[in-house]
């Protein structure tokens, strides 16, 4: 029924039995390398755990499509390295079944997984990166929360210094308090010392209300006074309080910012909507550039010369213009042209430098557009060609375990992901075409899905690392040096027998 055998059944349960668990441990990986990229924006700032679920919920959903093609990777070299390695593989050969044969039902599977990851990257990542980017940026915003050392002076309040000696977590009490209050200017900077001190958040969470018992304050006045030796005298005020409450702006509430600052976000749209609003900013951006062009030329080019006819009649003078003309008249003329010259030259660089960063801004906007759409159709390609590479790999290495097979998918996928990155870079910058920079990665890794599977299917043992073992400690022992040998004679042994051990393994 529908093409499914027995031997269908047998590997795909192998390979879904392990797909499960890579997937966890490959998402887990991103999402910890994500978490340690913003630890700074998380920690110290009092969130609530229901913003941290809500943080690492989006987190997961954003990063699927990125942990899809890397635990297909893993678990097609451990699965079938896990056959090859119990001899299941040689059987299924031995009894005419060809490779590719055998990898079928994971390659259908791996195309359900190829829409899995469209349907992500399509439909739920938009979402989930613009709720992403708005909690990562109202953390940054908030508040840190208190911790307030001893022994130390304490700069976390703004605008205040605070030192103290002793305090209470119980009661919350802080003891032997020194406090630099500077919201109103270095001028009129305010030291207060006191016995004892409790800082309490208002209700509103928008100020902290500073509790002092049994100090002083001094507080510098503006201005100066002259005193009897005609020195300058800066005059203070003193004040002995038994109790007294200081407010100070601190916001310590967590504000989601609103989703419509982010809407020019690449990340936050749909396939259709990238096409739609690259080729609307590039419209616009095209008529920006239009519009300078004319405004330059007028203004530079044609000075002094309004009609069409005077611009003629202005390219015809040019032309025939002598170089000896120029240089007949006085030494104060020549001087007097050439710093008109270069003041209309300055002036034209800096109008030029003043328009050029919103056109580059604007078309580096369109092109991670651009960007985006072309990498949600390569990184679901990338589902099935590591899926040829990671299978014929694993029954050409033909050793299980996350061992080898952890280093070797984490090696193919730096260098895959090095790949992409440096394309996408370049094209983001405008030095590579957007269609090149965005696929080069699959370009330069599907040969080698190619080569893998051709080598797999024909038995090859390039990779088998036992014989690669075998290999060097022959070739150690042919290299020892034998007594009576002469340099020359000892080069060409060496070399002999290198030839004889390729041939010999091949």
């Amino acid at each position: 029924m529908l093409g499914i055998k027995k031997i269908d059944v047998f590997v795909l349960k192998k390979f879904l039995l392990l797909f499960l668990g890579c997937f966890c441990i490959c998402l887990f990986v991103f999402m910890m390398q994500f978490v340690w990229k913003h630890i700074a924006d998380l920690v110290g700032k009092g969130l609530g755990m229901d913003v941290l679920a809500e943080f690492f919920y989006y987190m997961a959903l954003s990063l699927v499509p990125m942990a899809l093609p890397m635990a297909i990777l893993l678990t097609s070299l451990i699965s079938f390295g896990n056959m090859g390695e119990q001899l299941e593989l040689t059987a299924m050969k031995a009894a005419g079944i060809p490779l590719v044969r055998i990898m079928r039902s994971v390659m259908m599977f791996c195309i359900l997984l190829m829409g899995v990851s469209f349907y992500f990257q399509n439909s739920v990542s938009p979402n989930a990166q613009m709720q992403l980017a708005r909690l990562l940026i109202s953390m940054k915003n908030t508040s840190p929360a208190l911790e307030i050392p001893e022994g130390v002076f304490y700069n976390g309040i703004p605008n205040v210094n605070l030192y103290v000696e002793h305090k209470k977590a119980e009661t919350g009490m802080l003891y032997n308090v020194i406090i630099y209050k500077m919201d109103q200017g270095i001028e009129n900077a305010q030291i207060v010392v006191a016995d004892s001190a409790k800082i309490e958040t208002t209700a509103d969470r928008h100020n902290l209300k500073l509790t002092i018992y049994n100090g002083e304050q001094f507080e510098n006045l503006q201005g100066g006074t002259s005193g009897l030796l005609g020195k300058s005298q800066v005059p203070y005020d003193r004040e002995t309080f038994q109790y007294k409450i200081f407010l100070i702006d601190y916001d310590t509430d967590f504000d989601l910012m609103n989703a419509e600052d982010l809407s020019m976000m690449a990340e936050t749209k749909s396939l259709k909507q990238l096409k739609a609003d690259a080729d609307s900013m590039m419209l616009f951006y095209d008529s920006v550039g239009a519009v300078n062009h004319t405004e330059m030329t007028a203004r530079y080019m044609q000075t002094g010369f309004g009609s069409r006819e005077d611009s003629l009649l202005a390219e015809k003078m040019a032309k025939t213009i002598k170089i000896d003309t120029l240089l007949s008249g006085t030494y104060a003329n020549h001087l007097a042209v050439l710093r008109k010259a270069s003041a209309t030259v300055d002036n034209i660089v800096t109008e030029l430098e003043w328009r050029t960063p919103m056109s580059q801004e604007g078309y580096r906007t369109v092109r991670k557009h651009h960007i985006k759409w072309h990498e949600r159709f390569s990184s679901t390609l990338s589902c099935l060609f590591f899926f040829f590479i990671g299978a014929p790999l694993g029954a050409i290495i033909r050793k299980g375990g996350l061992g080898v097979s952890t280093i070797v998918s984490v090696l193919i996928f730096i260098i895959y992901y090095i790949i992409g990155i440096s394309g996408m870079k370049m094209a983001r910058d405008g030095v590579w075409d957007i269609t090149y920079g965005m696929w080069i990665s699959t370009i330069v890794m599907t040969p080698l899905g190619i080569f893998l599977t051709y080598k797999a299917n024909r038995d090859s043992i390039e990779f088998n690392f036992d014989g690669i073992k075998q290999r060097i400690i022959t070739l150690g022992a042919k290299l020892k040096y034998r007594p009576g040998e002469t340099r020359w004679q000892r080069v060409k042994r060496i070399i002999k027998d290198v030839f004889y051990i390729r041939s010999k393994y091949k």
